[in-house]
């Protein structure tokens, strides 16, 4: 299993606003790791919005409810990528995994957020942002769709830092926020505790819910998938892991689900 990260969540006193800070390094290196087990290669403005993704999803499930899941898909187009990113509080898990090969042009950056929440409806928002970066697009997806501006900071190569506004937010201050005002928050702004939470780096894509995801299709086109092989190669959406799957044990599964 990966090892967990530390986020810590305050309130700004007399600042009206939401701070949440992490350290990402370990987050960081497991994503790395998967991505070398997976044969995974990205170019550095890839890589750049990945880790970006990686640690303000984190920070933003960290101001969330415990049994929230997000999921956030953006779409940018120059240069063309997409970036997903999931976050799970109930498991105090997170994913990513960045396409940027055989991506459809639609001709414009769209951000996508799903939210499920236990005992409600699932939920989706749509917002079109502007520039290249993760970060750019999130503080737009923030202020078109939740409604409420939001900052995020790195403090280095490896610590974020998200200042979102709560009712009655000093939005003036906020808007003030820079690099080094940031170094000194603790100093300059009266920071209460809320919470610490952890999270790792799991998508949980095992072999099984492979077979899941397959068997509607095989029940419906079983020749076609396989294409006169005995096993097909797919990759997880969510993380880009590789599953090597036969058809006989898809077959042993469909079965198994019949009633």
């Amino acid at each position: 299993m990966n090892p967990d990260i530390e986020v810590r969540t305050y309130f700004a006193r007399h600042r009206n606003a939401l701070v949440a800070r992490g350290g990402f390094s370990e987050l960081f290196a497991a994503w790395y790791l998967h991505r070398m087990d997976c044969g995974i290669e990205l170019p550095p403005e890839c890589d750049n919005n990945g880790r970006d993704a990686l640690a303000a999803l984190t920070l933003h499930c960290a101001g969330r409810p415990w049994k929230e899941t997000c999921a956030w898909t953006v779409h940018f187009r120059e240069p063309r990528m997409n970036v997903f990113v999931a976050g799970d509080n109930a498991t105090g898990t997170v994913v990513a995994n960045v396409f940027n090969e055989n991506i459809r042009e639609i001709g414009k950056s769209v951000f996508y957020s799903d939210v499920i929440e236990e005992g409600h409806p699932s939920r989706r928002s749509v917002t079109e942002f502007e520039g290249s970066g993760f970060l750019e697009a999130v503080g737009q997806f923030y202020a078109k769709s939740e409604q409420r501006p939001a900052r995020f900071f790195w403090d280095d190569d490896e610590h974020m830092v998200m200042v979102a506004a709560q009712p009655d937010c000093d939005l003036a201050w906020l808007d003030s926020l820079d690099s080094a005002a940031i170094k000194t928050l603790d100093k300059d702004v009266e920071l209460a505790l809320l919470e610490k939470r952890l999270y790792r780096f799991e998508c949980g894509c095992t072999q099984d819910r492979m077979l899941d995801f397959l068997r509607p299709v095989f029940q419906k086109q079983g020749d076609e998938l396989f294409a006169g092989e005995e096993t097909i190669r797919i990759h997880c959406p969510r993380c880009g892991a590789r599953h090597v799957i036969t058809r006989e044990s898809l077959e042993a599964h469909a079965d198994s689900q019949k009633p």
